[in-house]
């Protein structure tokens, strides 16, 4: 029939166009590319948010494993230098080993201790045994117990960032733990291990007890309206055992007439708006720094600021994040200095104090831009090169988990550095 000729012919064509594939309209490319960045983005926020709350505390319980070692070493160095400790330096007496001060009280190191010291005389300290007392940033500098909330960590010198990302830090322009004056520490509520999580829980007459080289001292938390009385209109709040203040109150930090530790961290949680603080006065007399100690140092900072006086001798600003030789750490000692080592006498607290290492490093943004740049790199590369090599789904899945190692170390670092940059909580 020449209808189904026509037909055959027309079907069996050899130029005959296969169908066209429908155009994907822009507006959908467009919705689909954000799309998928909002869900990038999201994930990225949530890993964030798990690494600030499990991520950091692995970090803060590997670094206090090593402060328990390093308060140990400690211990031990003071109960073979019980003399010394005590103030009663003996030149070229040999001494003995002996156990670490772990059950000590105000005025003696160790019940179980009975040597001296070698040469500890201001003209030949011995590092060693002056870093007992001058620590440098970071290092552990006393045992910190609070049964009420369940606290039992080792505070380090320092409260800036990197300090307090090892545990709660002790402000140097504070006393130290049981000598004579308001001996104050900081700590984190929601990151780094949380020691201050439950600050809000202290209740006037529970037990805060620090154990140092100088011995085991007990404080009971005060009643805030008898601890801060004649401060009222310079508080925001009061707790049952506790006060709100804004981040400029840094009279918190300074000299009450008493003996006392000031516990203090953001407030509320999750937030670095107002500092929450907690004030705890000594059980028992109060301890001091040895004369020979506070006599080395002494020459320490004199020579330290000898040097700096000589040609090319200039120390400059020190570092607070790297270790620095304890004679030149000593020249921070000057109460012109917003940083130092805890003298023996209160030093007025000075403006930013509250805000040390808690209100966040902005010159870490940069940082943690480019470590989310080469995280990004990593992983998208890895799927670019994945489908433009293979279409086989399975290859490029490979293709997307060899990029994941290098894109997940990047990331941590970006984290580490974001964290850095956002206010502590």
């Amino acid at each position: 029939m020449p209808g189904s000729e026509t037909d055959v012919s027309a079907s069996s064509a050899p130029d005959a166009e296969p169908p066209s594939q429908p155009q994907v309209p822009r507006l959908a490319i467009v919705l689909g590319a954000i799309g998928r960045t909002l869900i990038t983005t999201g994930i990225v926020v949530f890993l964030f948010v798990a690494y600030q709350l499990w991520g950091t505390g692995f970090q803060e319980s590997k670094s206090q494993s090593s402060l328990s070692s390093q308060l140990d070493q400690q211990f031990a160095i003071a109960a073979r230098n019980i003399a010394a400790i005590n103030d009663t330096p003996v030149s070229s007496a040999p001494p003995t080993t002996t156990t670490a001060p772990t059950d000590v009280d105000s005025n003696t190191v160790a019940s179980t201790t009975s040597t001296t010291t070698t040469s500890t005389v201001p003209g030949g300290y011995d590092p060693e045994l002056l870093a007992l007392f001058f620590p440098e940033n970071g290092d552990a500098l006393a045992h910190l117990e609070m049964p009420a909330i369940g606290v039992d960590k080792v505070v380090v010198r320092g409260v800036d960032v990197p300090d307090l990302r090892k545990g709660p830090g002790h402000y140097p322009s504070t006393v130290l733990p049981g000598n004579e004056g308001n001996a104050a520490i900081a700590g984190h509520r929601t990151t780094y291990g949380a020691p201050f999580n439950r600050i809000d829980e202290l209740a006037p007459g529970d037990e805060i007890t620090i154990t140092s080289v100088q011995g085991k001292f007990v404080y009971r938390v005060l009643d805030p309206s008898i601890a801060y009385a004649g401060y009222e209109e310079q508080i925001d709040s009061f707790g049952p055992g506790y006060i709100v203040v804004r981040p400029t109150a840094t009279w918190v930090l300074g000299d009450f007439g008493d003996n006392r530790i000031t516990l203090t961290a953001c407030h509320p949680k999750l937030s670095a708006r107002q500092r929450i603080i907690v004030a705890a006065e000594l059980v028992g007399d109060p301890v001091h720094i040895p004369t020979w100690a506070e006599q080395a140092a002494a020459a320490a900072v004199a020579a330290a600021a000898a040097r700096a006086e000589a040609p090319g001798g200039g120390l400059g600003a020190p570092d607070q994040t790297t270790s620095v030789p304890i004679e030149d750490q000593l020249v921070e000692a000057s109460p012109s200095t917003t940083v130092g080592f805890a003298v023996p006498t209160q030093r007025s607290p000075e403006a930013g104090d509250l805000d040390r290492g808690l209100n966040g490093e902005r010159g870490a943004i940069p940082g943690a831009i480019l470590w989310m740049l080469g995280a990004m790199f990593f992983w998208i590369g890895a799927g670019y090169i994945g489908r433009h090599r293979t279409t086989w789904v399975p290859g490029r899945i490979a293709y997307r988990l060899a990029g994941l190692p290098p894109a997940a170390i990047f990331m941590w670092y970006s984290f580490q550095m974001i964290d850095r940059a956002l206010p502590a909580y």
